[in-house]
């Protein structure tokens, strides 16, 4: 009897060891298989970090790259209208010197024909509308040849009959020089940077634009004529 429940004991202790080995092994494997997906796991989130930073920095070049397109498009669409607007005082800057000896647009003409780029030559209805208002009617051809100092950033008109006109192409395109007689006998000398259509010499015209300068010449009967050069913005004959 005590044989049969020693062997009971016996069985019942291998069997309970059994049991243990057999738990230490499944949690062996089930340690072994957790270890692996948390790998798994490290080694996925490694890759999606890797492409997001990968994805930002596509991105961050991309955007720089666009702006720096548009900085490029700005600055090119800036330069076109300067190059534009410095047509006509580029003009002068060339006639004024080869006509006076020694002399020179002065900066204030200058820089008033390059803010009114837009009526230099004023080709259109509402440009020459906006020369008309910038007219000065105070200022004659009087004050001119008294003193034009004060007046080389102002628009004025003066009225004559044309004595000679001529064109010619150039570098700056068609430019006219249109030499008129005021009542006063004053001559002036306006230099227009278009054609002045059917405009001939004996026709009165009326012209608007800048002094730039004071200047003596040679005439046909063996004197000199001192005349008031003008950038001209319109050019018209008196109906």
């Amino acid at each position: 009897m005590k044989k049969i429940a020693l062997f009971t004991m016996v069985f019942a202790l291998v069997a309970v060891l059994s049991a243990c080995g057999d738990t230490k092994e499944n949690s062996s494997s089930q340690a072994s298989q957790t270890e692996t997906k948390q790998k798994e796991i490290e080694a996925e989130n490694q890759k999606l970090k890797e492409e997001a930073e990968a994805l930002k920095k596509e991105l961050a070049e991309k955007e720089a790259s666009e702006v720096e397109t548009a900085a490029t498009e700005v600055n090119t669409e800036t330069q076109e209208p300067e190059t534009k607007s410095a047509v006509t005082a580029e003009m002068m800057s060339v006639v004024v010197p080869n006509l006076v000896e020694g002399g020179a647009v002065d900066q204030k003409t200058y820089d008033y024909l390059v803010k009114h780029a837009d009526l230099f030559p004023a080709v259109t209805a509402e440009t020459k509308k906006a020369a008309t208002k910038e007219v000065d009617s105070k200022i004659t051809s009087k004050h001119l040849f008294k003193n034009i100092t004060p007046y080389l950033d102002k628009m004025v008109k003066v009225t004559g009959t044309v004595v000679q006109v001529q064109e010619e192409e150039t570098d700056f395109g068609t430019v006219a020089s249109i030499h008129i007689m005021d009542e006063s006998g004053n001559s002036l000398i306006g230099y227009y940077n278009n054609s002045t259509g059917d405009i001939l010499d004996g026709d009165d015209v009326t012209m608007r634009g800048v002094p730039t300068a004071v200047y003596s010449f040679d005439n046909i009967s063996g004197g000199t004529t001192n005349a008031i050069m003008l950038a001209v913005s319109t050019v018209q004959k008196v109906q």
